[in-house]
């Protein structure tokens, strides 16, 4: 109640953006628009055409959804007008958009692109578009026949990928691919209480950390709040869940002792990852020559946590939690045990700990939350629902932008865009359309909370990745993320979050 409470009175009496906000905002989205236009491809009129292989108009269709909420900017814009018929162009005959792969995210995301371009043609082939992912959801309607047949399955609720919707290539959904489902559906106009989004919600509260709402095994007692991947890695892990973030001790319990932070050496400019197994193998060995009782014990005693993680097998940090009382001991320990994996002992943070025994659950992480999060304001779920106030707090507990929360770099412009878009879409349904952008938030437990303005923060920091030609920074080549033209389209979005441009929605 306290927490609920400074969340009103900060937010009421917050200031408005700074001054220049907007004036830098502008500047970014007008250098963005001018790279853009300048990458266009002159044969097709779409952007990131390769030259072998099937193209993915959704990247066509995130440029137009920026560019479209530049103002001035409308669908009769020359370069506009040749994007849009470069996505119409791949019109199927089942309605979907898309060339020969990734249908539901390429459909949706030009779902989206041609719903805000609002011309005859592109709302014309809006409705077919919106039929065709109906049959892509995981449920009672996915389709059964046809070229997709294999990338959905028809199931009850209680399956756990009911309400899901996925790439197709392992046989599952996941919020990402949903998360671009829902916001195609709203962008084309369809209602919060349609049987397609209803059926969402509950994938949506399958892959929220949070016990008493996810009724999945992997989030038996866990308060996370926040969001996962995915409810199975594939057909076969389907109930598992699945996590890039890596994993998390809940429930502490037991005597105080020691946590180990351990990142590893990077290798050849790549970071070098391990498995558990690999790590307690090695502690292990030096455990057999200790003559220290407490560490002989370590490999039946200590907990060992992946960190963010590509493949959930292996992971280039760990988190070692021990009933070591010492923390120079336990450093001394890691660092021989690790010896040639890390880089210096520096790289092994020993902290004492209350209680260092722990359940281990998926770690919930920031691209996703914020998804879920905007697909639940989508959902038009009040602000005191259980789950919306859970994804909601930890935002508060995890707010940043220096990097994807709990997974470091990984999808940084994914975030942005998920970020601007969950936080733009909450402002739009406080009471006043003037509600400033601001966010209470709570670092390193601070009870009496910070008040940030989330809009500011963002500009400062797509100003410090902006390229002087109006591109950005790749920082990663993870999830496509080495492409300048589609980092720039998620900057450019992002950005055009903060200058009210985008506010159709919700």
């Amino acid at each position: 109640m306290l927490r609920t409470a400074l969340v009103a009175v900060a937010l009421a009496v917050a200031p408005a953006l700074a001054d220049d906000t907007q004036d830098r905002a502008a500047r970014i989205a007008d250098k963005a628009v001018a790279y853009l236009r300048a990458q266009q491809d002159p044969a097709t009129g779409g952007w990131s055409i390769p030259k072998e292989g099937p193209t993915f108009p959704a990247i066509t269709g995130l440029v137009v959804a920026g560019m479209l909420d530049q103002p001035g900017l409308t669908a009769d814009d020359p370069a506009i007008a040749r994007a849009l018929a470069f996505i119409l162009s791949k019109r199927q005959p089942d309605g979907g958009i898309y060339d020969t792969v990734l249908p539901s995210y390429n459909t949706a995301i030009c779902v989206s692109a041609l719903a805000k371009a609002n011309t005859p043609q592109a709302l014309a082939a809006v409705k077919p578009a919106v039929a065709f992912l109906r049959t892509l959801q995981f449920g009672e309607d996915a389709t059964t026949d046809g070229k997709f047949a294999n990338e959905t399955r028809r199931i009850d609720i209680s399956h756990p990928f009911y309400g899901g919707v996925g790439y197709g290539r392992s046989g599952r959904p996941d919020l990402s691919n949903l998360h671009f489902f829902l916001q195609g559906l709203a962008d084309a106009g369809v209602p919060s209480d349609d049987p397609a989004v209803q059926r969402a919600l509950v994938f949506l509260s399958r892959v929220q950390m949070l016990d008493g709402v996810n009724d999945q095994p992997y989030a038996t007692g866990s308060a996370q709040g926040g969001f996962i991947y995915a409810t199975g890695p594939n057909t076969a892990g389907a109930g598992q869940g699945q996590s890039y973030g890596g994993e998390i001790a809940e429930s502490l319990s037991g005597p105080p002792g020691t946590l180990a932070r351990v990142t590893l050496r990077a290798d050849n400019g790549k970071e070098l990852t391990l498995s558990k197994a690999d790590v307690l193998g090695m502690i292990q060995t030096i455990a057999e020559v200790s003559r220290h009782e407490e560490v002989r014990r370590l490999p039946t005693e200590a907990q060992i946590y992946l960190g963010a993680s590509a493949d959930g097998q292996k992971a280039h940090t760990f988190e070692i939690r021990t009933p070591i009382a010492s923390a120079e001991r336990l450093q001394d320990v890691l660092f021989a045990a690790l010896a040639g994996e890390v880089t210096d002992r520096s790289a092994i943070r020993v902290e004492p700990v209350e209680h260092w025994q722990g359940v281990s659950r998926l770690r919930a992480y920031g691209s996703m939350t914020y998804a879920g999060f905007k697909s639940m304001v989508y959902a038009n779920l009040p602000p005191d629902d259980p789950r919306v106030r859970a994804a909601y707090g930890w935002i508060q507990r995890h707010y940043t932008l220096d990097e994807n929360p709990n997974v470091g770099t990984d999808g940084l412009y994914y975030y942005f865009v998920t970020f601007a878009r969950a936080l733009e879409a909450h402002r739009r349904t406080r009471p006043s359309p003037d509600s400033p952008r601001t966010i209470v938030t709570y670092p390193d437990g601070n009870e009496a909370g910070v008040t940030r303005d989330w809009a500011a923060d963002l500009v400062a920091r797509l100003e410090s990745l902006q390229n002087p030609d109006g591109s950005f920074k790749p920082v990663d080549d993870r999830w496509m993320e080495n492409n300048p033209v589609l980092i720039t389209a998620y900057s450019l979005i992002a950005v055009q979050q903060v200058r009210g441009s985008a506010g159709a929605r919700p």
